[in-house]
């Protein structure tokens, strides 16, 4: 629905190679495109699943945009060509407070000139600046995990994606299957302050420690 709200709210909808669900590849090249494409100074990117809160909004103008005139915004100058902005995760309906998650720092609001996504990989993309950046302190709400049938089936898209690009020998894959997820459970809970969550913040840690068992048991499995 986000073409049909956004045209309701007045925004202008460029559709550019319309890509299939996990096609991370053609999302990179998609906003590379549109960086290329856009007349605007900055850019602030917003995923399907993510909201800018009131705070938020209130902040970028605070600090991006200046009035000269009234109601008339024109960019600051600044040698920050991009903005980190914090998200909190919503978990099966919660919010969370603490876990890995809740540490994302995400450059979301950038001038498209100084960057691009580089290289262009299958999962976890990689955003190249070149320049300088600041952090913002209010936060995206990001609605990411709604349910378990949700979770499970990004967490199985995203790992055979992530198990074909790794480069392991089959010891270090089952050495890693076999102490990395209890070592980022604990990250979770007490480095990340997990426990703040309760019981859900435990499934939350556990399901995070799960996202690596399966990772590597894919791995072990091709090879």
């Amino acid at each position: 629905k986000t073409e049909e709200i956004a045209k309701k709210l007045g925004a202008q909808v460029v559709i550019k190679n319309k890509s299939n669900e996990d096609d991370f590849e053609e999302v990179q090249k998609n906003l590379n495109w549109a960086n290329k494409t856009v007349t605007t100074d900055w850019i602030l990117r917003v995923d399907a699943d993510e909201v800018v809160t009131p705070e938020l909004a209130r902040e970028i103008r605070n600090n991006v945009l200046t009035f000269k005139r009234e109601n008339v915004p024109t960019f600051r100058r600044s040698n920050v060509v991009a903005y980190g902005i914090p998200r909190i995760p919503n978990f099966l309906g919660t919010f969370l407070k603490g876990g890995d998650w809740a540490y994302d720092r995400l450059v979301r609001l950038f001038r498209p000139k100084f960057c691009k996504f580089d290289p262009i990989v299958k999962v976890h993309e990689q955003f190249k600046v070149d320049g300088q950046i600041g952090y913002l302190t209010k936060s995206l709400l990001h609605y990411s995990h709604p349910d378990m049938k949700t979770l499970l089936k990004k967490f199985d898209s995203y790992t055979t994606l992530e198990a074909g690009q790794l480069k392991e020998t089959e010891i270090s894959a089952l050495l890693k299957l076999i102490f990395i997820p209890p070592y980022i459970f604990l990250r979770w809970m007490i480095y990340h302050h997990g426990y703040r969550d309760g019981l859900i913040g435990v499934q939350a840690g556990a399901m995070r420690a799960y996202y690596d068992i399966l990772l590597y048991w894919k791995f072990l499995l091709t090879h």
